[in-house]
C-alpha cells in the first residue's frame, strides 16, 4: 500500500502554482522522492495523499483556559481564536483536552484557515487518491520526534530562512519561538546562528532548558553542510531520526523533517472536515468490498452478482467531483446550534468568569511590599471586592446589563491638581500627587471585570521635599499593579526625627491578575 508524502507553503507560488516536495513510500520504505508543482502529482499511483500546509496563519500551540466540563472545549477553544485576532475569516480547527481539574484545562490546539485547506485540496489529486491527513508544519515536525521519544526536546528548525525553535513533548508542540533568518541579521558569515541558538535556548521554559534536555537542530540550516544535527547528549536521537526510513540518507529525513514526519502523524489531528472523512473512510473500504464480493460470486452466481453490483454503486457514488465536497463542507459549517444554546453557553461562560475569578492574597501582597521602598511602612491596608459577585445580575442575550446604580462610581480625582502652599504656621500640607504612568506589569481591569478596591497608608520619612518626591516614586511603582485614584500626600512637620509624611491613595486591580 502506498503513499504519498507531501509539503507545501501557502506563500510559495511559482508561475501561478505551488511548488511542492513529495516522498512516495511504501510502510517505511521509499520509492521516490523529489519537487516540482503540485500538478505533476497526479502521475503517481498512490493509495492515500498526506499533507503538511505551512502558512503564516497557522496556529500549533498548547493553551491554557476556564473549562467546567470537557463538552465546553471546543466551544471556548473556537470563541478564544476568534476573539484574540489569529482569524478574522473562517478556519477549522482541532482540540485535545490534555488535563482538566478546578475549573481550568490544558489544552492542545491547531488551527488552519478554511481557504488554505480548501486550497489544499482542491490542488492535490484527491479524486484519484484520499486525502487522509492535513497537518499543519509543525504537527509533522514533532510527530517525526515523537516516533524517537516523547519526552521534551528542543527543536531548532530552519526552514523558510528563518530559525524556529518548538519545543516538542510527547509528540505536541508546547512552546515555540521564530527568529528572522541571519541574511536578514547580517551576520550569515560568522557563526552567529549560534548565538540565534543560545538565544533560543534562553527564553525557553524551564523544561527545555538546561544540560539535560535534549536539543536537535534540523532542516536545511547553516549546520547542514558540517553534520552539526546535534550536541553530544543528542546526537544518538539524530541517528535513531535517519534510521526510521529505508532507501534514503539520514540527512534528506534530517533536513525535510516537516515531509517525513507525515508518516507518523495522527489521524485524529487531521483538519479534514466531517463530511469528507466519512468518503475517505468510504474509499478505503471499497477496494475489500469489491474483493468480498468477487468470492462471494465465485460461490453462487446469485448472490455474488448482488454483492457486484452494490460493490459497483459504492465506487460509483465515491466518484463525486470537488465541487459537490466544497458543497457540502460549506454546508456542514452553516451548521450551528440553535439560538437558545449559544445564549445558555455565553451566559455560563460569562459567570463563570464573572463569578469564579478571585485573587490570590498572597500573590498580590508580595508585589505589593516589593515596590514599597526602604523607610517607608505601609500603616493602613484593607481590600474589598467590587459588588458583581455580590448582587443579581440581569442578563440579555446571555450577557450582563449595566443599570444605572451599577454603571455610577465615583469619579477619581485628578492626578494634576495644584498642590497647595506649606501653611507654615499650622505645620500641615496636603497635595494632590503628580505622578507619571509605569508600563504595567499586571493586566488592568476592564468595565464589568471583578476587581479589588485596596486602600493603602503608608508613612514616608524625610523632609517635606523628600517625602514628596519619594511618594511621586512610590506612586509610579503602584500604577504597574493596578489603576490609582484618590492620590495625596498629607504632610506634618513633628520634628526632625518624626517628620509625619503619609501617602494615601486607592489602587484598583482585576480579580484574576494574581
Amino acid at each position: 500500500m502506498k503513499t504519498l508524502l507531501v509539503s507545501m507553503s501557502r506563500a510559495d507560488t511559482v508561475y501561478g502554482t505551488h511548488p511542492v516536495r513529495y516522498v512516495l513510500v511504501s510502510g517505511r520504505t521509499v520509492l521516490q522522492q523529489g519537487q516540482g508543482p503540485v500538478d505533476s502529482l497526479g502521475r503517481f499511483s498512490a493509495s492515500a495523499l498526506r499533507l503538511s500546509l505551512d502558512s503564516p496563519a497557522n496556529v500549533t500551540e498548547r493553551v491554557r483556559l476556564r473549562a467546567l466540563a470537557r463538552r465546553f472545549v471546543p466551544v471556548l477553544v473556537q470563541r478564544q481564536l476568534a476573539d484574540s485576532g489569529l482569524f478574522t475569516e473562517r478556519f477549522r480547527f482541532r482540540s485535545r483536552v490534555v488535563w482538566l481539574r478546578q475549573g481550568e484545562a490544558e489544552v492542545d490546539v491547531m488551527a488552519m484557515l478554511e481557504d488554505d485547506a480548501e486550497m489544499a485540496q482542491e490542488l492535490l489529486p484527491s479524486q484519484d487518491a484520499p486525502l487522509t491527513h492535513l497537518v499543519t508544519a509543525e504537527a509533522a515536525v514533532a510527530a517525526l520526534v515523537r516516533a524517537v521519544t516523547r519526552a521534551p526536546v528542543l527543536v531548532h528548525w530552519w526552514h523558510q530562512d528563518s530559525l524556529r525553535t518548538l519545543g516538542v513533548r510527547d509528540g505536541q508542540v508546547v512552546w515555540q519561538r521564530i527568529q528572522p533568518s541571519l541574511h536578514a541579521r547580517g551576520d550569515a558569515a560568522s557563526e552567529g546562528w549560534r548565538t540565534l541558538l543560545e538565544t533560543a535556548a534562553s527564553t525557553a521554559p524551564l523544561e527545555f532548558s538546561g544540560a539535560h534536555v535534549h536539543a536537535l537542530r534540523l532542516g536545511h540550516g547553516p549546520w547542514a553542510d558540517a553534520g552539526e544535527w546535534a550536541t553530544n547528549g543528542s546526537r544518538e536521537l539524530t541517528q535513531q531520526l535517519g534510521a526510521l526510513f529505508r532507501g534514503v540518507s539520514a540527512t534528506d529525513v534530517l533536513a525535510q523533517p516537516d515531509l517525513y514526519g507525515l508518516l507518523f502523524a495522527q489521524r485524529q489531528q487531521s483538519l479534514i472536515v466531517n463530511g469528507y472523512r466519512q468518503k475517505v473512510t468510504a474509499w478505503q473500504w471499497a477496494p475489500w468490498a469489491a474483493t468480498l464480493a468477487s468470492v462471494v460470486g465465485l460461490i453462487g452466481l446469485g448472490s455474488g452478482a448482488w454483492w457486484h453490483a452494490l460493490a459497483d454503486r459504492q465506487q460509483a457514488a465515491l466518484q463525486l467531483d470537488s465541487s459537490a465536497l466544497r458543497a457540502q463542507a460549506q454546508t456542514l459549517a452553516q451548521q450551528r446550534p440553535p439560538a437558545e444554546a449559544i445564549a445558555a453557553l455565553r451566559s455560563a461562560a460569562w459567570r463563570e468568569t464573572a463569578l469564579g475569578a478571585n485573587l490570590r492574597t498572597d500573590h498580590f501582597l508580595q508585589e505589593l511590599f516589593a515596590q514599597v521602598p526602604r523607610g517607608a511602612q505601609v500603616q493602613r491596608l484593607s481590600m474589598q471586592r467590587n459588588d458583581v459577585a455580590n448582587t443579581r445580575l440581569q442578563l440579555r442575550d446571555g450577557q450582563p446589563v449595566q443599570t444605572a446604580s451599577a454603571g455610577r462610581s465615583r469619579r477619581p480625582e485628578s492626578q494634576t491638581k495644584t498642590a497647595r502652599a506649606p501653611d507654615e504656621s499650622a505645620g500641615f500640607t496636603e497635595v494632590a500627587m503628580s505622578f507619571q504612568q509605569a508600563a504595567p506589569h499586571r493586566r488592568m481591569p476592564t468595565p464589568g471585570e471583578p476587581s479589588f478596591q485596596v486602600d493603602l497608608d503608608i508613612a514616608l520619612s524625610g523632609g517635606y521635599a523628600g517625602a514628596k518626591l519619594s511618594a511621586e516614586q512610590l506612586a509610579e511603582r503602584l500604577t504597574r499593579l493596578g489603576r490609582l485614584s484618590d492620590t495625596k500626600l498629607t504632610f506634618q512637620d513633628k520634628g526632625q526625627l518624626a517628620p509625619g509624611a503619609r501617602l494615601q491613595t486607592r489602587l484598583t486591580i482585576a480579580a484574576g491578575a494574581f
